[in-house]
């Protein structure tokens, strides 16, 4: 049997289309599973599992005379329709809960207020009834080691600006766990576009080691899998955090978990109640209210007693 699978982007939401790969391969263990997704991303598959073949979706021609049992559209948007009418099978597509994501926006207020709760919790339940499972989770190989001093991985960054919580309390919080725990190290991960933006961490005065923009993705993974605990923001990284099993303390700010994306490993999520909360379905560049309060009112002793408590729970 042969499927493919269409996931164009983002990072976070290929990392939990890794889910599906693997109960797909666990029903149909003789078939053969493509991915279609962007040429920035292919790397990322030296760790997933279950693909046989990978492409950008600009080399879609070479599957023209390949007959798919199934064509799984995991995007849902023009570009993977139009990929899909050109490949061979029957196209199922995620529901996208759009209407959805507005009522919990717009909190019930007319005209969203006649949509029902939705079943699933999440995007990985919806791609997977697609095949009729109704549990699995996001995974990563990365590589495992015991590490000689405490790792603490780190993620300041986000493709909005609105879920990112403000630098400077990530330095707090550095300058709390770094009082705190004895053999550590701090690892910073972000993107090469947001490599100006970490030069602040390179000027602390503790053991820190800045990735940011420094790995591919396939090593980025890896570097996030040697983690004992991982502090981020509402990313893709917490989502590669996740799949690679890492405790979690994830903060957020203008997006709630009810939109169907949050971590799946052992986690904290840090959020407070506001009124304007959510205010955006991906997270928004610029406040509406004038005062962030969201990340603001987020401390880090707060954030700084999340990771201690995760990581006595496992023993480190």
């Amino acid at each position: 049997m042969n499927f493919c699978i269409i996931r164009l982007s983002s990072l976070g939401d290929i990392v939990l289309t890794t889910a599906f790969i693997e109960e797909l391969k666990k029903k149909y263990p003789d078939s053969k599973i493509f991915y279609v997704t962007k040429k920035a991303f292919i790397d990322l598959f030296k760790n997933i599992d279950f693909v046989d073949k990978v492409l950008d979706f600009n080399q879609i021609k070479c599957l023209k005379n390949i007959k798919f049992d199934a064509i799984y559209d995991l995007q849902v948007n023009l570009r993977s329709f139009l990929i899909s009418t050109k490949l061979k099978g029957k196209v199922y597509r995620v529901p996208k809960h759009r209407l959805y994501r507005l009522k919990i926006l717009y909190k019930s207020r007319f005209p969203f207020n006649f949509i029902k709760e939705k079943k699933q919790k999440d995007i990985i339940e919806d791609y997977l009834s697609l095949i009729g499972k109704k549990e699995g989770y996001p995974k990563l190989t990365c590589k495992k080691q015991k590490n000689k001093e405490l790792i603490i991985g780190i993620a300041p960054f986000a493709a909005w600006k609105n879920k990112m919580w403000p630098k400077q309390s990530f330095i707090e919080l550095i300058k709390l766990l770094d009082a705190y725990f004895s053999e550590k190290t701090f690892f910073i991960f972000g993107s090469k576009q947001e490599k100006i933006l970490s030069e602040d961490f390179d000027k602390l005065p503790y053991s820190i080691k800045n990735y940011t923009g420094a790995l591919s993705l396939s090593e980025l993974v890896n570097k996030i899998g040697l983690c004992d605990v991982f502090v981020t923001n509402d990313s893709g990284l917490m989502h590669i955090a996740s799949a690679c099993n890492i405790p979690i303390v994830a903060i957020f700010g203008p997006t709630v978990k009810e939109f169907g994306f949050y971590p799946r490993t052992k986690s904290v999520i840090i959020e407070k109640q506001l009124d304007c909360r959510p205010c955006h379905l991906h997270g928004g560049n610029v406040c509406k209210e004038g005062h962030f309060r969201c990340m603001k009112d987020i401390h880090p002793q707060e954030v700084f007693l999340a990771v201690k408590s995760l990581l006595e729970e496992n023993n480190v």
